[in-house]
């Protein structure tokens, strides 16, 4: 078994090296062809520039995100107001009883008479 298995990992190996070698041979004949436009090698170079825009985080434009920022901003800031809005319903309603005139944003608890 201990044969059979050097001898697949040779096999691999000899592969992976003919693997390589191709793609060195690949990348050698890329940088010897000349740009038709302009008889300079940088057809590789441009190549190699996208992939690396590609693969790596590509950046967005400020105003894209301060404009994110500010609706998160705007989102925190609403949630924090209804936080505080359904707090005070919750003490109302714990104070004077579910019987209590209810609150909303166009009807306050300063308008509200309580009879006790």
């Amino acid at each position: 078994m201990c044969e059979v298995q050097n001898m697949l990992n040779g096999l691999c190996q000899m592969f992976s090296d003919a693997k390589e070698r191709r793609n060195l041979g690949m990348i050698q004949i890329l940088e010897k062809v000349r740009c038709c436009e302009c008889g300079h090698r940088k057809r590789l170079q441009k190549v190699r520039e996208n992939q690396a825009m590609l693969c790596g985080v590509t950046a967005t434009s400020p105003s894209t995100t301060r404009i994110l920022i500010f609706v998160c901003f705007v989102l925190m800031i609403l949630f924090c107001a209804y936080f505080i809005f359904m707090a005070r319903r919750y003490n109302h309603v714990r104070a004077y009883g579910s019987n209590a005139c209810g609150s909303s944003f166009f009807y306050s608890y300063s308008d509200c008479d309580v009879i006790c």
